[in-house]
């Protein structure tokens, strides 16, 4: 690819004309080196001589992109990765809204040189903004690679389906029973009282399926925070998107007795 300056008359003149002559960029320099290293590169600096040749007097030729062509010799490598999307939603009114984004595949094949490789874990999209986001929407993303490390890898694909979601938020009220976590050697905890009520928040596609086996209420006998005879709890969730807003009470007494 090229950056070229002109008219605009001259600039639809190139884009009406159905292909330039090939560019031959010499790369025997590094092909025949008796001590190959395992990774070269040849500039393409030289091609703009020969592209300039090509256009029109009054085109100016700014840059040739890539400015230079990678090579990778050897064996090469190939280990997935995860995709993770850069979305920002700006929703027509965001008041119990719930957002899911699925990235379709979330994981894809790149290949290098195992130098290169230890490099990479995850990529991402590229940045997508989206403004008055009132229903659920399909995208295609392009991936991004890093600039240093463009011209070493190949993926098995350069784009991803991203599907965005959306859908009312529900409320419900579990009541859940604690469990205690490091008792002392040789004692039992009992606390008071023995449940709390818990407040989820959640897509109303899984309000059916809220019940206790989804959440987990927890105190810790060697927590820092343990005082004036109490203890905090802590509630978890087995589903991520079942978000935890209240827990009532928030800390429980408790009595220890011997076994």
């Amino acid at each position: 690819m090229a950056d070229v300056k002109a008219s605009g008359a001259k600039l639809m003149m190139l884009l009406l004309k159905k292909s330039l002559d090939e560019i031959t960029v010499d790369v025997s320099d590094v092909i025949q080196l008796k001590n190959r290293p395992d990774n070269a590169s040849v500039s393409t600096l030289s091609a703009i001589g020969n592209l300039s040749k090509l256009l029109n007097t009054d085109v100016e030729l700014i840059k040739v992109k890539p400015d230079s062509i990678h090579f990778i010799f050897g064996k090469t490598f190939s280990k997935k990765v995860f995709i993770k999307p850069r979305v920002q939603v700006n929703y027509e009114s965001d008041e119990g809204i719930y957002r899911k984004i699925k990235t379709t595949p979330q994981f894809l094949v790149i290949s290098s040189d195992s130098v290169t490789l230890t490099k990479i874990d995850t990529l991402y999209t590229e940045k997508i903004v989206l403004n008055d986001l009132n229903k659920n929407i399909e995208q295609q993303a392009n991936i991004e690679v890093p600039e240093e490390l463009d011209d070493l890898v190949v993926l098995s694909q350069n784009k991803v389906l991203l599907k965005i979601n959306l859908d009312e938020y529900v409320q419900k009220k579990i009541q859940i029973p604690v469990e205690v976590n490091n008792a002392p050697a040789g004692m039992t905890i009992k606390t008071f009282p023995a449940f709390v009520q818990v407040t989820v928040n959640a897509p109303y596609n899984l309000y059916d399926s809220l019940n206790v086996s989804l959440l987990k209420a927890a105190v810790d006998f060697n927590t820092p925070e343990k005082g004036g005879g109490k203890l905090k709890v802590k509630v978890f969730s087995k589903n991520t998107e079942v978000k935890i807003s209240a827990c009532v009470p928030e800390k429980v007494e408790y009595i220890l007795r011997k076994k």
